[in-house]
């Protein structure tokens, strides 16, 4: 902007307030900082004050903003909306306000034409202290006889802007006190610029507020969407909050009101206020493309050029500190998805359904941090497209537990959704008719299989002899602990959904096998069978649920777990011990605990070279005689008593030790006892032991602070094979010694 001021107005804040209905702060303002308690904005607020008080003509520079018309309270207003000069603006409201307050003036003016179009607590607050009763008092801060007021709301302390203003009328009046005159804000001038009348636009200020903090990606975003709502969209009582406040003249009006209000509430969190921003702002960005997936259609595009739905991915995917959702959002994509049909409506519908959903398998109150994960709007995203159908979420919410992990499941979720809705809508069908009997385009998942079984099962089933309902039935089954919607095991032999004869068989077994309590495999499992190394396989892994589901779903041992879930007792023991041990092998490694978790040890270790006769360099783990009845004969009538073997470096996911298999995984913790004195342990798969800190069993030790900083510097020893038992035991109690300097533990 050129420098000449030929252009520019010299005005005075009463003028102004003269010219306009309303001087509205926007949006996309950050809040009053003239009035922050911070060393800076301190010094910057008493040299301000000092040089107004002074009673001489003081100019603030260069005002400008543009002009826009609005209709407030059902009145069409001519509004002025600041781009630059809110921070000074703000300032000689107060000090005009102060002066009408204690009676310094005979000149009203209308100071409630003045107000900050951002949060409800800022503009109400403006509003009150406008409009309500209350006096400067010559023995309170004036911020106390405020707060102290009836119309005063407690939760506009925590408006950073509130709290400014608050500091600010304090600051007047300690300044007054102390020059005992009050100055003549008439001699408080400043050059007004309107952009409109001189070719320019309010863009400008979309970037940032140069004498503010910078913007964020919300307030941006919150900013332009404003920008493009419709205003001839019908307006649904279901998209918006019961409010008789609430604009009832437009639903641009109405989206305005909430988002100012009830929306961005809902995304508040006392714990970390810093972070409301970016969680609605995250919030908006993956509902809408979610919706882009459902409903969008991609234009042809030029070479190079990048389609909606790949800015869109740009926009969601960069997400590991949230640094894009915080800082910047890019609009266009997010403009395009809002031009669809019903997409405003159906965004302020989810944004009015969020604070109410609860969690399907516990019936509590999601999180607020958790309403903008993929898994929580899986669920918003159903309630909206099905309008809360009851069936709908039943099956959102299993594909939320089972298949939505990442941005890439949720817009191929959303896409399905959409399907299902269109093919719903258009052949008028009941939510379990449209999914038993949509042909889905391209490949489907195998929990969308698995919904699309147990639909046709709920309208097709034969007839229980229960009397029950298979719905009721199947409901009962996915809300049972870890099973969290996925049950196919339970009606699978081959392909799923192919066996639902023996379901009740399998579903009574899988409800014995489980401990209702714990979710944990129980030893029940183990005394259902005979053979003695499928009792040791089951009793001594200690396998958390993700692992038990992993099993359970396994895809290529659909066959196996049938049988195994059957409980056939004498029947093939040999092949069902096969079976058994494929289930255990197909495990992630870094999963397995090849001992229970912290199993005491009496004795560690032992190479296992000399034992076999093809060595393979590794070691094994000696126990007390509790695991000895688990092994099969000839491991245990061996010198010593032996549980795992871990091969180091062998690459093999299982290990046969003189025919019974163990399996390989990245560690192995164990217990070590000294004079009673309990010291933990991991064994790491390359002869590396590492002492872990007793207070925290996940974490190694630190380094020790008193020797030099080098890599090898952890409390850790190394073993090789020609370590026999004594020299580990001694390498390991001159570790613990090492990590204890006034251990008394004698070597």
């Amino acid at each position: 902007m050129s420098n000449n001021t030929s252009n520019y107005q010299e005005y005075t804040f009463s003028k102004l307030l003269e010219q306009y209905d309303k001087i509205l702060v926007p949006m996309i303002q950050r809040d009053y900082a003239q009035g922050r308690t911070d060393k800076k904005e301190t010094d910057v607020r008493n040299n301000l004050l000092n040089d107004i008080f002074r009673d001489k003509n003081v100019h603030f520079d260069l005002v400008f903003g543009s002009k826009e018309k609005r209709i407030i309270d059902g009145k069409e207003m001519n509004c002025f909306i600041p781009v630059d000069g809110q921070q000074r603006l703000t300032t000689l409201f107060l000090l005009h306000l102060y002066r009408q307050k204690a009676g310094k003036t005979n000149t009203e003016f209308d100071l409630s034409k003045f107000s900050y179009d951002t949060r409800r607590a800022a503009s109400d607050f403006c509003k009150s202290i406008t409009s309500e009763e209350w006096a400067v008092s010559n023995d309170k801060n004036v911020s106390d006889v405020i707060k102290d007021s009836s119309w005063f709301m407690n939760y506009w302390e925590k408006d950073p802007t509130v709290e400014g203003m608050l500091n600010m009328l304090d600051a007047i009046q300690n300044k007054y006190k102390e020059k005992k005159i009050y100055p003549d804000l008439s001699k408080v001038k400043f050059f007004f610029f309107d952009l409109e009348s001189n070719g320019l636009n309010e863009n400008l200020y979309l970037k940032m507020n140069s004498r503010g903090k910078p913007l964020t990606a919300f307030e941006n975003l919150k900013a332009k969407m404003e920008k493009v709502l419709p205003k001839d969209v019908e307006i649904e009582d279901k998209c918006f909050p019961n409010c008789d406040a609430s604009p009832k003249d437009s639903f641009k009006a109405k989206w305005k009101y909430f988002m100012d209000r009830n929306w961005t509430e809902a995304f508040w969190d006392s714990a970390n206020p810093e972070k409301y921003d970016v969680s609605i702002a995250k919030f908006i960005a993956r509902f809408l493309a979610g919706y882009w997936a459902a409903f969008g259609q991609e234009p042809n595009k030029k070479i190079n050029e990048k389609t909606t739905a790949e800015n869109l991915e740009e926009i969601n995917k960069k997400e590991k500190d949230d640094k894009n959702y915080a800082d910047y959002i890019q609009f266009e994509p997010i403009g395009k998805v809002l031009e669809l049909d019903n997409a405003f409506p159906a965004l302020a519908y989810a944004l009015t359904t969020a604070p109410k959903i609860t969690s399907y398998w516990t019936n509590n109150a999601i999180n607020v941090s958790d309403k903008s994960e993929y898994k929580f709007l899986t669920a918003i995203f159903t309630y909206v497209l099905f309008d809360g159908d009851k069936d709908a979420m039943r099956f959102a919410w299993n594909m939320a537990e089972n298949y939505v992990t990442e941005y890439d499941t949720f817009v191929t979720y959303c896409k399905r959704a959409g399907e299902i809705s269109n093919f719903k809508r258009i052949k008028k069908l009941t939510f379990y008719r449209a999914l038993s009997s949509i042909e889905f385009v391209g490949n489907t998942s195998d929990q969308v299989k698995e919904e699309i079984a147990k639909a046709k099962q709920i309208l097709n089933g034969a007839p229980r002899n229960d009397g029950k309902s298979w719905e009721n039935v199947i409901i009962e089954a996915e809300k049972y602990k870890f099973f969290k919607g996925a049950i196919r095991f339970l009606f699978t032999k081959e392909k799923i959904g192919d066996n639902w004869e023996h379901f009740d068989t399998k579903w009574g077994n899988a409800q014995r096998y489980f401990n209702e309590n714990n979710i944990v495999p129980t030893t029940n499992i183990a005394e259902h069978f005979t053979d003695d190394q499928i009792k040791f396989i089951f009793s001594r892994y200690s396998f958390n649920t993700k692992n038990w589901k992993s099993i359970l779903l396994h895809k290529s041992i659909l066959e196996p777990i049938h049988r195994f879930l059957l409980g056939s007792k004498n029947e093939h023991n040999s092949e069902l011990l096969a079976d058994i041990r494929n289930i255990l092998g197909s495990i992630d490694t870094q999963d397995v605990w090849l001992l229970q978790d912290w199993q005491v040890c009496n004795v560690v270790l032992t190479n296992y070279s000399q034992r076999r006769t093809e060595p393979f360099n590794g070691w094994v783990f000696e126990v007390g005689n509790e695991v000895r009845k688990n092994l099969n004969k000839e491991v245990s009538q061996m010198e010593n008593d032996f549980i795992i073997c871990v091969p180091p470096a062998s690459g093999k996911e299982k290990y046969e030790i003189n025919g019974c298999v163990y399996f390989r995984g990245l560690w192995t913790d164990f217990i070590y006892n000294k004079q009673t004195k309990e010291h933990y342990f991991r064994y790491y798969g390359n002869n590396t032991i590492c002492l872990m800190d007793d207070s925290d069993k996940n974490r190694q030790k630190l380094k020790d602070p008193t020797k030099p900083n080098t890599e090898e510097n952890h409390y850790y020893i190394c073993i090789d094979e020609n370590d026999n038992k004594e020299t580990i035991l001694f390498k390991l109690n001159q570790l613990i010694e090492e990590s204890s300097p006034n251990s008394s533990i004698n070597l």
